[in-house]
């Protein structure tokens, strides 16, 4: 059913942010892009963009204002881990 299909794609979604997360939070100093998040958790950079969308929204993230090339030779953020939500 439709609500069995919503709750599929919500648990993934969340799955997927709380890794998106926790890469991001590895990376340090050093950031991450959400190119290099979906490849490191070998995700379609469809999946993973929104969750950074997400992040930055629930403020775990934030530009550090830093850019890298991507696969487009084009530059992208950096995005980088708030350490202020911890508790």
């Amino acid at each position: 059913t439709s609500k069995e299909a919503a709750t599929k794609v919500a648990s993934r979604s969340r799955k997927l942010r709380e890794k998106t997360l926790d890469a991001i939070k590895r990376k340090g100093s050093y950031g991450a892009t959400s190119e290099e998040v979906s490849e490191i958790l070998n995700e379609s950079i469809l999946s993973i963009r929104p969750r950074f969308t997400e992040l930055k929204i629930m403020e775990w993230i934030f530009d550090s204002g830093e850019r890298r090339r991507n696969a487009f030779n084009s530059n992208t953020k950096v995005w980088i881990y708030n350490s202020d939500m911890e508790v």
